[in-house]
């Protein structure tokens, strides 16, 4: 008992902070649910709101008493209990011994004879040229090593592109759409050429990408689509009309590349090569 209050009384501050954390958690869950519950007109989407603002509730009644439980512990349960006596060990005794105490001998100094000098055997010749140092052997002239400069690093090679930018014509940049419909088509220059084709072969795409910043999450979405097609209506897939009451301002933005992947599910996650550069980027929107 004294070592699990000795545990919650170090870790406290921890728990008191888990229980926040918790209570705020709980709170954004409350406040979810509403808006969920104000936004939608279906009962079972009420239902179904009711039900997480109940375990928000909980979730917060929860972390509430986590804190409770812990400050009344330690405010009412650990200052009563009495510590459990430690044994002390008694200290060991050990006998007293007299340092014994040897004689010592004195040494005397004996007289050592100092050594007899060397004399010169030749004296040095006047006139004599300087001796010349030793050439250097063949393993220190391989230790001098000139100096390389490091190798430069070469740029990324740019990539080829197959085919052009493809040019953007429905919607036109700007436009609003009204219709439930939304229609989009690309290729056809400003002179009406079509400047890449109609209908690519089975392992290229065209990849349109619609991204709208959505309300909810506060962050960018996309709706991206693959087609071997120049152009792309609601029947091929697409149905932008979804998402008119998610994007901000209800405004969308769309561009095309062409691009080389196995199949139209790679080209949509991401799998492939891209074979022309990205086009410009138009903007619509949906009242």
């Amino acid at each position: 008992m004294t070592a699990f209050l000795s545990l919650l009384d170090t870790f406290a501050i921890w728990f008191y902070l888990l229980g926040v954390v918790g209570i705020l958690f709980g709170i954004k869950m409350l406040f979810d649910a509403r808006r969920a519950a104000r936004t939608t007109l279906f009962t079972l989407e009420q239902e179904q709101a009711s039900d997480r603002a109940f375990r928000a509730v909980l979730v917060m009644g929860g972390f509430t008493l986590l804190i409770a439980v812990v400050a009344g512990i330690n405010a009412f349960v650990g200052p009563n209990v009495t510590p459990e006596p430690t044994d002390v060990p008694a200290p060991t005794t050990v006998p007293y011994t007299p340092p014994l105490i040897l004689p010592t001998v004195t040494l005397q100094p004996t007289e050592t004879p100092e050594p007899p000098t060397a004399a010169p055997t030749a004296k040095p010749t006047e006139g004599a040229a300087p001796t010349q140092p030793p050439a250097p052997t063949a393993t220190q002239a391989a230790a001098q090593v000139t100096p390389v400069a490091p190798p430069t690093e070469e740029p990324p090679p740019t990539p080829q592109f197959v085919y052009l930018a493809p040019a953007l014509n429905v919607p036109p940049n700007g436009d609003s759409i009204g219709s439930n419909k939304v229609r989009f088509s690309w290729g056809t220059d400003e002179f009406g050429n079509l400047a890449v084709p109609a209908s690519l072969p089975p392992d290229q795409f065209y990849r349109l990408v619609v991204s709208f910043t959505d309300k909810d999450k506060n962050a960018p979405a996309r709706l991206v689509l693959c087609a071997h097609e120049n152009s792309v209506d609601q029947r091929s897939g697409v149905n932008v009309d979804d998402y008119r009451t998610q994007a901000v301002n209800a405004e969308f933005q769309w561009n095309v590349t062409i691009v080389q992947a196995p199949s139209a599910q790679a080209c949509q996650s991401g799998d492939f090569s891209p074979l022309s550069p990205t086009s410009s980027t138009f903007t619509f929107k949906l009242p």
